[in-house]
């Protein structure tokens, strides 16, 4: 009984070491449309339009990336009464590299009018810093909700993403400043489980980010 409850105790410790050391992964599903809409690019654009799975692979990094690094914007909301139209800009703080090996994608299927994949991202030791960084309590989650036009094909998947982080970033703005800023600074990290479908025409993007509000600058004179 007793060589009964060692043996227990340690395939429970190695269980447990096991787990530990295993390493951690994240997760996303990633689809294009296999086919444009017809006359929604010139022949020009035609021309250097990339094939879907690479169109595909380059959509699933910059979704990944924005997971596991973030995205850096610039928001100037609009003021009619001083003449400012909204502009809204966002930037990768790292890109991943096409001959990174900790970015896969898996289970590529075409399910017409998709091509549709898991992109997956292994993350390692010299991750930690933004697993810590991110994982900070003073950054708050915000849930944001961004539109495109189908007919952008899949530029249009992006400012789709790039409109729900612009939805986000002022909804939590808005909580924080009462006056309307001049210009808003900072970076987002995008959450998992991000979900992107199309509406009425339109693609949509269901995401949730960590927000750092790094500068608020107000108007010093009206």
């Amino acid at each position: 009984m007793k060589r009964f409850f060692l043996v227990v105790i340690l395939a429970l410790f190695f269980f447990s070491v096991t787990e530990a050391e295993a390493p951690r992964v994240k997760r996303v599903p990633v689809w294009v449309y296999l086919e444009t809409v017809p006359g929604s690019l010139t022949a020009e654009e035609q021309k250097a339009q990339l094939p879907p799975i690479q169109e595909l692979d380059n959509m699933a990094r910059f979704i990944m990336g924005g997971m596991i690094y973030g995205w850096k914007f610039i928001y100037t909301p609009s003021d009619l009464t001083r003449k400012v139209d909204e502009y809204f800009e966002i930037s990768p703080i790292k890109e991943i590299e096409k001959d990174d090996p900790r970015f896969t994608i898996t289970g590529l299927t075409a399910e017409y009018p998709r091509l549709l994949c898991t992109a997956i991202f292994t993350l390692d030791d010299s991750l930690k810093r933004w697993d810590l960084y991110w994982g900070s309590v003073l950054f708050k989650s915000v849930n944001g909700r961004g539109y495109a036009e189908r007919t952008e094909e899949v530029e249009g998947i992006r400012k789709a993403y790039k409109d729900a982080v612009r939805d986000a970033v002022r909804t939590y703005a808005r909580k924080l400043e009462k006056n309307k800023p001049k210009e808003i600074r900072g970076e987002v990290q995008l959450r998992d489980d991000p979900r992107l479908f199309t509406d009425g025409g339109k693609y949509v993007a269901d995401i949730k980010v960590f927000i750092n509000m790094q500068d608020l600058i107000p108007y010093t004179t009206f």
